[in-house]
């Protein structure tokens, strides 16, 4: 346990590494992009801020490769996990497919007796419940008539 804990505490910090790496790239470029607007563009003052052109205009270039390896990194990804499902994941499904299939046959052999019960006990609660239909319809009239009565005999 204490060498897993190591090994995580260690991908951590190279993670971490790789962040701090990444966030300090992008503060930099995005300060040079930054620094464009403190130019002026007048004739004289070009050769002096001409550095700070090219750093915004290899800022800007930064940026697009950042983006593209970005893209590649993501479509390697994507090609690993194909390689991974067809390697992996499909052997073991075509493999146990068969297996899941037989001992679904096992299992529903003793289901279609447990459906055969559920159903007949299904019945038997329908035509209880059409009774107490039957009986609360008569119960209902034979109220209203008592309260016709009792109203009649008033009236």
């Amino acid at each position: 346990m204490q060498n897993l804990n190591l090994n995580i505490s260690a991908f951590i910090d190279k993670i971490n590494d790789y962040v701090i790496f990444i966030i300090s790239f992008i503060q930099t470029t995005f300060n040079n992009i930054i620094a464009i607007r403190n130019i002026s563009f007048s004739l004289f003052d070009i050769p002096n801020s001409i550095g700070i052109i090219i750093q915004f205009a290899l800022s800007i270039f930064y940026i697009l490769i950042f983006i593209t390896i970005l893209c590649f990194s993501s479509s390697i990804f994507d090609i690993v996990k194909q390689i991974l499902k067809y390697t992996i994941y499909y052997p073991i499904k075509l493999i146990s497919w068969p297996i899941a299939k037989i001992i679904s046959l096992f299992m529903n052999k003793k289901n279609n007796n447990n459906s055969k019960t559920q159903q007949s006990i299904l019945e038997k609660l329908e035509k209880e419940l059409l009774i107490l239909r039957l009986q609360n319809g008569k119960l209902k009239k034979t109220i209203e008539k008592d309260n016709k009565n009792k109203y009649q005999k008033r009236g």
